[in-house]
């Protein structure tokens, strides 16, 4: 069959203007790249600051989270690697890159405690199922999903992941436009790519943006009260803004490699341009699956609690406590909170072992397996307890 021309992906373009939006909204984690400090927003954007100054949106038990029993429900496979019948893929110009795409991507429009806050999604099955990023509907009492043509549907998420970001979410729809998922294995840098979505919300809906492959295997981290996360993503200089977040980068095929996770943007001391991220679908594909039927990712042991990142063993000497973690919240469903692990506790040795931060408890934990039990130390309004806490699955914490 003859082949569609590639000179869409081969046009240099002599400039790009980014406009630089800085959104003062409450903080929902820090991410740090070599070194550097950066502060992620609830649309995906981070920003160089503080870590110790990030805050986490916590849901809220009078704004219960909008989720989908996921008891009866339908699930669709997720496939890498869709090829044309004839077993030959053609790259594609951007103009029929949009046409392709476009009608799969999806604007999705949070209600939290916050306000409304909007991000992108996208088409992953005919009968509704939809994919975007766990920081976009995180603690939402209500989530619609507004369609490329405008319709929009109530959404319930059938399962989200705060490690990978990744949630799906489900809308009682037919006849959709489902995406293609290519193996982003294959990515190498320089390859051209495509981002559509929503960026700085559905006013500037259905956008296109164009560049290349800037890295691949790019390991970034995310602290997290709960304790820092390792992302290994890609990144491009596609523009990406707030909004984008949840939508799919595509290759010349028009295929899904990676879902937009984060962009960097300036501050008043550093500027940062033409640097985003995304997660491979090689590495989303088998955690979607999860999240579709077990509504989270198994195997990832828990405490069950979130920390105060500014106690410090500094702040702990000014104060004339012991070093340590201490606590600021304690999940009921966890097996430390029935043990009497409570706010404001400081945990000082985990089997023994001394831990100053948050890491620290990582490190062991990773070590272990749900159900695994932990002798903890615990100072407490000037005593010393110990408790035996079982490890649990993370997914269960919600």
């Amino acid at each position: 069959m003859p082949k569609r021309s590639n000179r869409g992906f081969l046009i240099a373009f002599s400039a790009l203007t980014a406009a630089i939006l800085i959104v003062s909204v409450v903080l929902l984690s820090a991410l740090q790249i070599s070194g550097i400090a950066l502060v992620r927003f609830p649309d995906g954007t981070v920003m160089l600051g503080e870590p110790d100054k990030a805050i986490s949106a916590h849901r809220s038990e009078e704004l219960p989270p909008a989720y989908l029993p996921i008891t009866n429900v339908p699930r669709p496979e997720v496939s890498v690697g869709t090829v044309e019948p004839d077993g030959e893929l053609v790259p594609l110009s951007f103009n029929e890159i949009y046409k392709k795409v476009a009608p799969s991507v999806t604007a999705i429009i949070a209600e939290t405690i916050y306000g409304k806050a909007t991000g992108s999604g996208f088409v992953m099955s005919a009968d509704g199922y939809v994919i975007t990023n766990n920081h976009v509907v995180e603690g939402s009492a209500e989530i619609t999903v507004m369609l490329h043509d405008g319709t929009e549907y109530p959404a319930q998420i059938v399962g989200a992941d705060r490690i990978s970001d990744l949630a799906v979410i489900k809308i009682e729809a037919n006849g959709l436009s489902p995406v293609e998922f290519g193996n982003s294995d294959t990515i190498e840098h320089g390859d051209p790519v495509a981002a559509i979505g929503n960026p700085l919300g559905i006013d500037l809906r259905n956008t296109i943006t164009t560049g290349i492959i800037s890295g691949v295997n790019r390991d970034i981290f995310v602290q997290d009260p709960a304790g820092d996360i390792k992302m290994n993503v890609l990144q491009t200089n596609c523009a990406v803004n707030p909004g984008n977040s949840g939508g799919p980068l595509l290759n010349q095929y028009g295929q899904v490699i990676g879902i937009i996770s984060s962009k960097i943007m300036s501050s008043t001391e550093q500027s940062v341009e033409g640097l985003g991220f995304a997660i491979p679908s090689s590495t989303a594909a088998p955690l979607v699956a999860q999240l579709i039927e077990n509504g989270f990712v198994t195997g990832r042991p828990a405490l069950g609690v979130t920390v105060d990142t500014s106690f410090s063993p500094t702040v702990a000497e000014d104060y004339g406590l012991p070093a340590g973690i201490r606590i600021r919240e304690v999940n009921e469903l966890s097996d430390a909170y029935q043990k009497g692990l409570r706010r404001n506790d400081i945990i000082t040795h985990i089997d023994g072992e001394a831990v100053s931060g948050i890491t620290d408890v990582n490190a062991i934990k990773e070590e272990r397996n749900a159900g695994d039990v932990l002798r903890l130390t615990v100072y407490r309004a000037g005593q010393t307890l110990t408790m035996d806490v079982a490890l649990v699955e993370e997914g269960i914490l919600r």
